[in-house]
């Protein structure tokens, strides 16, 4: 089966059950946004602040439609690299924390029920897929593919740097300021995660990649299975209250990251997401899905931007402010270590109306 996120291929697998608990997060269109429509680009800011996800919902767009065929190509490679078996792709195994690209076989990392994860996945670098000269040694199936991966990666950092102008007005920053902090021709640990699980039995609810935010700019992921989750702000981190994304043809989900709640002194969302096992008969197939993460320049600040929207940091709190790297591994460190554990932060304090914002 091939798993795409467009229509047609929606037909290969059951559809999503209606009984499951759905999260309420809103769909932003990108047509809309490209035509300048301010009251969709309030919608894309409320939805940053409030859930930190949003559904961006890329048809009848020229450039969100030739995203979507990208995105079908990379799904297409997915399976050919997964097919080649885990005992071939461990020859490409990712050296953590150290290195994060390449493969990471299933059970590999604990899960929130103490279990460990049911996820495989492959990670490609952007510098990699992007440079003159790979240095890496991957399989086959990406050199084959070169031209494909590095179309996917030029035409998704297009749409999210069009998503950042949105968010720089409203952030009261200059435009191209947030697209900045993460350019192309910059070195950085931005990458394209394929991801797969095997299917579950309907009755074992295994989380197959534990509750975490992302700890870079902004992600970007299609999938056509069920089983990604998020927890809603405020909500205690039990089963009960996790809350299913519905997957919809033509749509990819958009979630802010940890380094963009740090830069806007928490005015926007990271939120806790986790995938477990798809839902109802669609436990059955295999869940494939695509994660573009941005992460921040390698030679950036994780200093807190300054607008008239952004609180200043208080006075006395002011601390030395750490690189990218610098900060990110500190980050994951105390995370591996038990110092800290994933969470939401940022965007509106619950309970708190929207009408506070003021921008």
């Amino acid at each position: 089966m091939r798993a795409m996120p467009t229509a047609k291929y929606f037909k290969d697998c059951p559809e999503f059950p209606s009984d499951v608990p759905v999260a309420d997060i809103p769909t932003i269109s990108y047509l809309k946004l490209q035509g300048g429509s301010a009251e969709e680009s309030e919608n894309l800011y409320e939805a940053c602040r409030e859930h930190g996800f949003l559904l961006l919902d890329l048809r009848n767009s020229e450039e969100g439609e030739r995203l979507l065929k990208d995105a079908e190509t990379m799904f297409d490679i997915s399976v050919d690299i997964f097919n080649l078996g885990p005992e071939a792709l461990m020859d490409y195994k990712l050296n953590m924390p150290k290195d994060v690209n390449g493969y990471k076989p299933a059970g590999l990392i604990k899960t929130d029920d103490g279990k460990m994860d049911a996820m495989e996945l492959y990670t490609l670098s952007r510098d990699e897929v992007l440079g003159e000269d790979s240095t890496r040694r991957d399989p086959q199936e990406f050199k084959t593919h070169r031209e494909e991966c590095k179309q996917f990666f030029l035409h998704a950092h297009e749409v999210l740097r069009q998503l950042m102008l949105h968010l720089d007005k409203h952030l009261g920053l200059e435009p191209g300021t947030l697209s900045s902090l993460s350019p192309l021709d910059k070195p950085s640990a931005t990458s394209l995660r394929l991801l797969m699980a095997q299917p579950q039995p309907v009755d074992d609810k295994i989380i197959s990649l534990g509750g975490h935010t992302d700890i870079g700019i902004i992600t970007m992921l299609f999938h056509v299975v069920g089983g990604f989750q998020v927890l809603p702000a405020g909500a205690e981190n039990i089963n009960a209250n996790w809350k299913y994304v519905r997957t919809i043809p033509g749509c990819a989900v958009i979630n802010i990251g940890d380094s963009l709640v740090e830069w806007t002194g928490d005015l926007l969302r990271s939120s806790l997401h986790r995938v477990v096992t798809p839902p109802g008969k669609q436990a059955n197939c295999v869940r494939r899905s695509l994660a573009y993460l941005i992460r921040p320049d390698h030679n950036g600040s994780m200093r807190r931007l300054k607008s008239s929207v952004i609180p200043p940091v208080p006075e006395g709190k002011e601390v030395e402010t750490p690189s990218v790297d610098d900060w990110a591994a500190l980050r994951a460190q105390e995370i591996i270590e038990g110092k800290v554990k994933p969470q939401t932060r940022g965007g509106y304090p619950v309970g708190v109306s929207k009408a506070v914002n003021v921008h």
